[in-house]
C-alpha cells in the first residue's frame, strides 16, 4: 500500500510539473501573439482571431484553473510590455472564448456544444469589452462605429466625385447606404461568434491531434440538422419588421431586423445542407453545391429560395435525419 502511495504521488507531481510547464509554454505564446499583432499591423487581424488557442489548449490538456492561470500571467506579462489597459481589453475581448472552449473540450462535450459554448463566451466577451471600453476610456462603441460608417460613406462619395461620377451616389442613396451598415453591422457582430469560435475549435483540433490527443470534428455537412426553435426567431423577426416597417431608426426595427438576419443566415445554412445532401443522395452533378454556395451570395432569390428550402426541411425532415 505504502508502494501504491508512492507512485501515485509521484504520478500527481508528475501532472503537476507538466501542467506548469505546458502553461508557461501556451502563455508564453499568448504574449508573442499580443506583440506581433501591437507591432505588426498587417497581422493584428489574423492574430486576434487566433489568440485564444493557446488558452483553449491549456484548458484542454490540463483543466480550468491551468487555463485561468495562464491567462492571468499572460494579462500581466502584456500589461508590463505594453499597457495595463491593453492587458485588461485582451483578457476580456479573447480570454473568455478561451477558458469556454477549453473547459467544454476538457469534459468531452460534443463539437456542437462546443461551439455552442464557444459563441456565448464569445458574445460575452464583446459585451464585456464594450463595457469596459465605455467606464474605463470613455469610448461609446455604437458610436464610434456609427462615426466609421459615416465617414467611409463621405469616403465613398468623394471617391466616386474625384472620378468625375457623382451622379452616381445621390445624398439620398449615400444616407441609404449609411442606414444598411448601421442595420446590418450588429447581425455581423452576432455571426462572427461562432465564426470564431469555429476557427479556433478547428486550429485547436489540429494541434490536439499532433500531440496525440485526438479530439472529434462535426458530422458531414449533408446531414446538419438545426433546431427548430429557429424557425420561431425567423417568424418572430419577420412580425417585429412589419409592426416597425414605418419607423426604420427605432430599436425595436434594429432589434427585428438583427433577428431576421441571423435567422436568415442560419437557415441558409440549413438549406445548403440539404443541396449537398441531394447532390450525394440522388447521384446529381457535384457542381451545383459549389454552385448554389456562390450564387447564394451573388443573387439574393437564390439565397432567399435556399433559406425557404431550409425552413421546409426543418418542418417536413424530408431527409428523415431528425431523432423522434
Amino acid at each position: 500500500s505504502d508502494l501504491d502511495v508512492s507512485i501515485r504521488r509521484n504520478t500527481m507531481i508528475r501532472r503537476k510539473t507538466s501542467a506548469i510547464v505546458e502553461s508557461g509554454i501556451l502563455a508564453a505564446i499568448a504574449v508573442i501573439f499580443t506583440l506581433i499583432g501591437n507591432y505588426i499591423p498587417v497581422l493584428d487581424v489574423i492574430v486576434s482571431v487566433w489568440w485564444p488557442l493557446p488558452i483553449i489548449l491549456c484548458g484542454r490538456r490540463n483543466g480550468l484553473m491551468w487555463s485561468v492561470l495562464c491567462l492571468l500571467v499572460t494579462g500581466a506579462v502584456v500589461a508590463v510590455l505594453i499597457s495595463p489597459l491593453q492587458a485588461v481589453t485582451q483578457v476580456l475581448i479573447l480570454g473568455i472564448l478561451g477558458l469556454v472552449m477549453g473547459e467544454g473540450m476538457r469534459r468531452q462535450k460534443s463539437p456542437a456544444s462546443v461551439l455552442l459554448w464557444g459563441s456565448l463566451g464569445a458574445l460575452l466577451s464583446v459585451v464585456l469589452s464594450g463595457l469596459a471600453a465605455y467606464f474605463l476610456m470613455g469610448i461609446n462603441v455604437v458610436e464610434s462605429f456609427t462615426h466609421a460608417i459615416a465617414e467611409s460613406v463621405q469616403m465613398t462619395k468623394d471617391i466616386y466625385d474625384t472620378l468625375g461620377v457623382s451622379g452616381i451616389m445621390t445624398t439620398e442613396s449615400l444616407e441609404r447606404m449609411q442606414h444598411m451598415l448601421s442595420l446590418v453591422l450588429p447581425a455581423g457582430l452576432l455571426l462572427s461568434c461562432p465564426i470564431s469560435a469555429f476557427v479556433n475549435y478547428w486550429a485547436a483540433r489540429k494541434v490536439l491531434s499532433r500531440l496525440g490527443d485526438p479530439y472529434p470534428w462535426f458530422p458531414p455537412f449533408a446531414t446538419w440538422t438545426l433546431p427548430r426553435w429557429i424557425l420561431g426567431g425567423y417568424g418572430l423577426g419577420m412580425a417585429t419588421l412589419l409592426y416597425f416597417r414605418g419607423d426604420e431608426t427605432s430599436y425595436g426595427f434594429l432589434g427585428g431586423y438583427t433577428l431576421f438576419t441571423v435567422a436568415s443566415m442560419l437557415l441558409l445554412l440549413q438549406g445548403l445542407s440539404v443541396v449537398l445532401w441531394y447532390v450525394q443522395v440522388r447521384g446529381k452533378p457535384r457542381f451545383w453545391f459549389p454552385l448554389a454556395v456562390l450564387t447564394s451570395f451573388v443573387i439574393p432569390l437564390v439565397s432567399q429560395f435556399l433559406v425557404v428550402m431550409g425552413a421546409i426541411e426543418m418542418v417536413t425532415d424530408q431527409r428523415k435525419l431528425r431523432k423522434r
